[in-house]
């Protein structure tokens, strides 16, 4: 209801409880009475207009001004004008049945009046009730009493009659009054803590109503019966027991509003979302945060699988419940295009604002989610890549070296052997000097290029690396290197053929540029195992100056490094020496 509109129902409602003053007034009514009686009709007015500016979209409000408007109505029963007096009699307490109404519904997890039956036949007793008062009842032609308002709607007088509908309608009343309390009670004690929280006062109001219609009804009907009192109260506590009745019916507005305000002034749970949302992964799901916020431990959070099935966040397979289930559900997106969906209890939908901010948090936090998915995805594509990149140089080095020596190396021997026996024949067939000249010659350059290549391959790949390990390895490099070269290594064994051939390729580039470029005296080569990596450091007194990020030799050394998951360092202050490390990981 907008609020132009709930302004011109309560201004009618107060327009009509000033006249019901004025006739109460008029009447001889005590004053006592009409303040008492105005006072809680304009509290239902008042909770009402509350009630809309807070929550224009629920019916809660403009059911609360109606309730305003009947309560006056029955204050005309005792105003002695015969049409008034007889409508009032008629029609009193119908407020009942709209706060009936409004247990239900604030009751109902789907918050729909519910069931509709027990409504319809609490409306159908009391308009049974009205009937035979209106129309079966008339002190004056009945009872022969002069003094009393003549009913003016009485078409067939019958004090029998009216006595039996009086009795059935009211027995009815009270007893559909009871069940609405036992119903909502029931559905109070069965509800979630969300619920329990949100709507404890209006429901604990609306028990309390529900047991003065009940007795009120029953008590008509006892008094009908037996012509005597259900409870003989003396004065003046019949009187205070009679407006601890309407008392009771008065709990129900403002146990809305109290309730409404509480849930407003209720600390907000985007910040607790968001710190939950943010925690590191591995502490709680998303669903731990969303269930943390928004109070309500019974929250599923459910993912789309192949756009048509659900899962939980443990995978498990779910689906969305149905609407008569007892459940909401608030999807995350567009319905056909949702990244998720919150299963929750449906005393949420009271605060759509509050849902839809977490909507918004949620989604923000669900993309995020899935962009870093995405990120260590292709990271992990990457990594992978860079393995299998580092695999197949470390394959193709093999094959070189394998082919090198099984291909050009043996056939330059070849040569070289079937040329020494040339040279033996021209010896023993007295060649001339030139010719065996030639021959020794070509020996030589034979020689030299089986050397180069033995170097070659031993550097592409060397044997002693695959036979004996990284140690004798880097031992015999450091031989080879035409400075001095401190060697110092500490290892538990053989390790990974990748690791052995990064760390020796690592110790024989550094080394490469130590005796190319640094103008180094000295070296240093020092390896660790430590746990599940091999940390290495290859240092010298030279000139320093070296970046990782110039010259592609080291530059290629870091890529082969990180591409095991392993760290590259380069320290080189201009005239301090360089010191390459490596952390090189063994698992």
């Amino acid at each position: 209801m907008s609020h132009r509109r709930a302004l011109a129902l309560a201004a009618g409602v107060i327009a009509f409880a000033a006249v019901t003053t004025v006739v109460g007034m008029a009447s001889g009514a005590p004053p006592q009475f009409l303040v008492a009686d105005l006072v809680m009709g304009l509290t239902f007015v008042a909770s009402g207009l509350i009630a809309v500016w807070l929550r224009p979209h629920s019916p809660a409000g403009p059911m609360l001004l109606v309730c305003g408007a009947l309560w006056f109505v029955g204050s005309y029963a005792p105003s002695g004008q015969p049409v008034v007096t007889h409508l009032g009699f008629a029609f009193e307490g119908y407020y009942d049945l709209v706060l009936a109404a409004l247990l239900l519904m604030l009751s109902s997890p789907s918050l729909r009046l519910e069931p509709r039956w027990l409504i319809g036949a609490l409306g159908a007793a009391m308009a049974a009730r009205s009937l035979g008062r209106l129309l079966l009842q008339d002190p004056v032609r009945v009872f022969d009493c002069a003094e009393c308002a003549a009913n003016p709607f009485a078409i067939w007088p019958n004090l029998a009659a009216f006595e039996a509908v009086e009795i059935a309608s009211n027995l009815a009343i009270s007893g559909l009054a009871a069940l609405v309390g036992v119903v909502a009670l029931s559905r109070l004690l069965r509800s979630g803590p969300v619920l329990r929280r949100v709507r404890l006062p209006i429901l604990v109001a609306g028990g309390l109503a529900m047991t003065a219609r009940t007795y009120d009804s029953f008590e008509y009907a006892w008094s009908t019966a037996t012509g005597a009192l259900l409870v003989e109260i003396t004065e003046p506590w019949g009187e205070i027991f009679a407006w601890v009745g309407f008392g009771a019916r008065v709990l129900v507005p403002i146990g809305f509003v109290v309730a409404t305000l509480r849930l407003r002034r209720a600390p907000g749970p985007l910040g607790p979302l968001s710190a939950g949302l943010e925690r590191p992964r591995g502490s709680g799901t998303v669903g731990d945060a969303l269930r943390t916020a928004l109070g309500d431990p019974s929250l599923v959070l459910l993912r789309p699988v192949d756009g048509k099935a659900w899962i939980t966040e443990d995978a498990a397979p779910a689906a969305l419940p149905s609407p008569d289930h007892g459940r909401a559900v608030t999807m995350i997106g567009p319905e056909d295009r949702a990244s998720a969906a919150i299963v929750h209890d449906p005393a949420l939908l009271e605060q759509p604002e509050l849902l839809a901010a977490v909507v918004r948090v949620l989604r923000l936090a669900l993309e995020n989610e899935r962009l870093e998915s995405e990120l260590r995805e292709q990271l992990r594509a990457v990594t992978e890549s860079r393995e299998r990149i580092v695999t197949a140089a470390e394959e193709e080095r093999r094959r070189l070296e394998r082919d090198l020596h099984d291909g050009a190396q043996q056939r330059l021997i070849g040569v070289m052997l079937a040329l020494q026996q040339a040279r033996s024949t021209a010896d023993a067939e007295a060649a001339p000097k030139l010719l065996r000249e030639q021959l020794d010659a070509a020996a030589r350059e034979i020689t030299e290029a089986i050397h180069e290549l033995r170097e070659l391959a031993r550097g592409i790949h060397p044997a002693i690396l695959e036979d004996a390990g990284l140690e004798a390895a880097v031992t015999a490099l450091a031989r080879r290197v035409g400075i001095p070269v401190d060697v110092g290594m500490t290892l538990d064994g053989r390790l990974p053929r990748l690791v052995e051939s990064t760390a020796y390729f690592t110790i024989a580039e550094a080394l490469t540029n130590t005796q190319r470029h640094a103008r180094a005296s000295h070296a240093t080569v020092r390896v660790v195992q430590a746990g599940a990596s091999l940390e290495l450091e290859v240092s010298d007194d030279g000139q320093g100056g070296a970046a990782a990020e110039r010259g592609s030799g080291l530059r290629g050394l870091a890529d082969r490094v990180m591409a095991l998951g392993g760290r590259f360092e380069v320290v080189s202050d201009a005239g301090r020496g360089t010191r390459i490390r490596a952390t090189i990981p063994t698992g």
